[in-house]
């Protein structure tokens, strides 16, 4: 019994062993896994989208939502390289290509950022790229917009995009930005801690900053009663970014900064 137990080992080890018994030669490479072909429906989809955003009375807008729901959804499931590189393109055009949407009209725009953002990091250089267009300009009622897409950007956890969130985080002038930068830079609780390290003393600068100003007691201190704006705008976001990254608790800039100045040079869980 014994020796019919040891011989069902030895035949189901030299099974798995990278060499096989004869001459201890190399077991071949497996195949290569077969290339995904382009998918017709995506292509298909993607020219009715392009219809759908040359439409200059807009009236297939709605059209549009569950076209672009179904890419993300062929996305999800499987796509070739040139097809996700079609899609990403396709998605970015809705809001570069045709007669520009009002802004209080642009829930097609929004449709579009947000899925950008469950793409990855295959769509973070067009999700920067809409932002950075001139045809949002920096105005205030295109700022729901530009939110969505800082907080796609940082859904995609595309690290190479962490200082351009920390930079609009800590000195766009508008509150809401430096909200959803703040939100978005959440998204990258699993990077290394390098990463984090850098998100949370950025952001905690910044934050001790507003702190600081809106702290002044003179009522005829206008400054003073901007930056409390400013606070009650941005503390709710930061917070959550930060306890994501860190695992702390906190709800105001004091709590975190002591912490911060114990644990910046430890390992943190």
């Amino acid at each position: 019994m014994m020796a019919t137990a040891s011989l069902t080992f030895l035949l189901t080890f030299a099974l798995l062993s990278p060499l096989s018994a004869q001459g201890d030669k190399p077991v071949p490479a497996p195949a290569p896994a077969a290339e995904i072909k382009p998918d017709k429906e995506v292509a298909d989809k993607l020219n009715q989208l392009k219809d759908i955003v040359d439409d200059k009375k807009f009236a297939r807008d709605g059209e549009g939502f569950d076209v672009i729901t179904v890419l993300v959804q062929k996305w999800q499931a499987g796509l070739g390289d040139k097809d996700k590189k079609s899609v990403v393109k396709g998605i970015e055009n809705v809001m570069l290509k045709g007669k520009l949407r009002p802004s209080d009209k642009a829930q097609l725009y929004t449709a579009a950022a947000v899925a950008l953002g469950q793409l990855g990091v295959d769509s973070a250089d067009a999700i920067k790229s809409v932002y950075e267009d001139k045809r949002f300009p920096k105005k205030e009622e295109w700022i729901p917009l530009r939110c969505e897409l800082l907080k796609a950007l940082g859904k995609t956890k595309d690290e190479t995009k962490v200082k351009f969130l920390i930079e609009i985080a800590r000195r766009d002038p508008e509150a809401q930005l430096e909200a959803a930068a703040g939100e978005a830079l959440g998204n990258y609780e699993d990077s290394k801690q390098e990463i984090k390290k850098e998100i949370v003393s950025g952001l905690l600068i910044r934050y001790g900053e507003i702190d600081s100003r809106s702290r002044q007691i003179d009522p005829a201190d206008i400054e003073a009663q901007n930056m409390q704006k400013r606070l009650s705008v941005i503390s709710g976001k930061w917070n959550d970014a930060m306890r994501r990254l860190t695992g702390q608790t906190f709800h105001e800039f004091p709590e975190w900064n002591e912490w911060h100045n114990k644990n910046k040079n430890k390992e943190w869980k």
